[in-house]
């Protein structure tokens, strides 16, 4: 029995000296201190999820971040089905985008901390599916999701709205 024990004890050990060694990639951070737009590039094949990391992430007018995606041939900014939601003590807010992965962002004076998640759905396709959670205020927090297929595998990652005033963008990917 103890043979049996120390075995799998050993397998279990390689396993997860294995999965390590295949771990995330976390990309260079970007400062989101002025400018437009941030795009992380060079997102190698084969990749199945990204997370994009907000932190403190702020705009000069109320406008809400657009998160694009995009193949070899450039970004896509049209065939996306998105939604986000703000909810807070005294009301909600629904913004919804064919254009970009949509936070809302109702305030300019909103600071957005949070997390994105960009998973491939169907490789056939390129069908990827996001989804969203954030922090505003100290009062709200937002939510939100949607799909789009790209026409090849996906190589980039932008996120844009307006002029970045605050804060700091990255992602981690696998």
């Amino acid at each position: 029995m103890s043979g049996i024990l120390s075995d799998n004890i050993g397998r279990s050990s390689g396993l997860v000296k294995a999965v390590a060694a295949a771990g995330f990639t976390l990309a260079t951070e970007q400062a989101t201190t002025s400018g437009t737009s941030v795009t992380f590039g060079s997102i190698p094949a084969g990749t199945k999820i990204i997370y994009v990391l907000f932190e403190g992430v702020s705009m000069t007018a109320g406008v809400d971040l657009l998160v694009t995606i995009g193949d070899a041939g450039g970004l896509e900014t049209s065939g996306y089905i998105s939604t986000g939601m703000i909810i807070d003590t005294s009301s909600a807010s629904n913004q919804n985008s064919t254009a970009a992965f949509l936070i809302n962002v109702d305030s300019g004076a909103r600071i957005v901390s949070g997390i994105m998640t960009l998973a491939l759905k169907d490789s056939s396709n390129f069908t990827w599916i996001s989804s969203h959670a954030t922090k505003g205020f100290t009062d709200n927090g937002g939510y939100g999701g949607g799909d789009k297929s790209l026409s090849a595998e996906l190589t980039q990652v932008s996120i844009s709205g307006g002029t970045f005033d605050a804060g700091s963008i990255n992602i981690m990917y696998q």
